[in-house]
């Protein structure tokens, strides 16, 4: 039997895992899907991408349709605006033109929504083509819209088989509704809602939403024999400073430092200053009525006198013994008495 690992052992195998599916390893996951919604979008993690797909000097081609521009070094297809009109085999097609001669290529789409719900593309049709070139895909999908009602209702949505193709899953979340959803763990509250799913009248996008200083993902990667392995990471924000200065030719250079870490690694996550935090909270807790009593109540408290006080004073043997004294309206039955 294999040696159990230790928690740092799996934590350094973790980030290794993650980092190779964000430098577009694409042995390491082939087809990542991304989703995100209002309350957290996926920018930080394209962008991530796109800089360390260009820092390994690998074709980067990205399919925008929510997105105007994107860095000089990437090659761009734009299928928005008056670029709109671009049918779904126009889009393979140049898609195809801008892979067609790289030996490896990271091809990003900023949403799977338009390119197959609206779009008319078979996410098979997709797959098949990334994989004639042994490509690296990067695709987002928005949770918050609506899955268009297909004619034969018993076929799986592109959704559904997107995500039966993706070996890996990343789900974005905010960080300060992360800590807000701990935060309410800690004192056996319940999870608090955010956006949409508050129910509130014209609030679709919390406070909250979009933290700038990161993003926390819950990733699933999907190993060749099917067993999935689950881990929750934080991703900061990507500076020009964390990579080592371009090579001739190359518009960044190497990565100086993984800065990709696990949420529970995080110290603004586990710091005692946080759970300081949490447990000062825990007395904040808003209820419509008072727990405290006044100094008269405890007064008239302790000043009752309760039955099983006398029956402790009598003597030994009579301690169990009930004190009760009959009333007017009590029916005193001579007979039940005497048995």
């Amino acid at each position: 039997m294999p040696r159990p690992i230790t928690l740092a052992q799996h934590q350094r195998h973790s980030v290794l895992v993650m980092s190779q599916a964000l430098s577009a390893r694409a042995q390491r996951s082939p087809f990542t899907l991304v989703l995100d919604d209002l309350n957290q979008q996926a920018d930080q993690i394209l962008t991530t991408m796109i800089a360390r797909g260009l820092s390994r000097g690998i074709n980067v081609v990205y399919v925008a349709f929510e997105h105007p521009s994107s860095h000089p070094a990437v090659r761009f297809i734009p299928a928005f605006g008056t670029h709109s009109h671009h049918t779904g085999d126009q889009i393979l097609a140049e898609i195809e033109r801008a892979i067609g001669i790289f030996k490896e290529s990271l091809v990003i789409v900023d949403s799977f929504h338009d390119l197959f719900d609206i779009k008319g593309v078979q996410p098979v049709d997709f797959g098949n083509l990334i994989n004639k070139y042994d490509s690296y895909t990067v695709g987002v999908y928005h949770q918050d819209i609506a899955t268009p009602v297909h004619a034969t209702s018993y076929a799986p949505s592109p959704l559904e088989v997107t995500k039966f193709m993706a070996t890996a899953i990343f789900t974005c979340k905010s960080l300060a509704q992360v800590l807000a959803a701990k935060a309410a763990k800690e004192r056996s509250l319940p999870e608090p809602t955010f956006g949409l799913l508050q129910g509130a009248e014209g609030i679709v996008q919390s406070i909250t939403a979009n933290d700038l200083r990161g993003v926390v993902i819950d990733a699933e990667f999907r190993r060749v024999s099917g067993r999935p392995e689950f881990e929750t990471f934080w991703l900061r924000r990507t500076f020009t400073s964390d990579f080592e200065p371009p090579l001739a030719g190359l518009p960044f250079g190497p990565l100086k430092q993984e800065f990709v870490m696990c949420l529970e690694q995080l110290p603004l996550y586990c710091s005692d200053e946080t759970m300081a935090n949490v447990n000062a909270k825990a007395d904040e807790i808003d209820v419509p009525f008072k727990l405290e009593l006044t100094l008269r109540q405890k007064k008239v408290r302790d000043g009752v006198l309760l039955p099983h006080f006398d029956a402790q004073g009598g003597e030994g043997g009579e301690g169990g013994r009930i004190l009760y004294e009959m009333g007017e309206e009590d029916d005193f039955d001579e007979e039940e008495d005497e048995i």
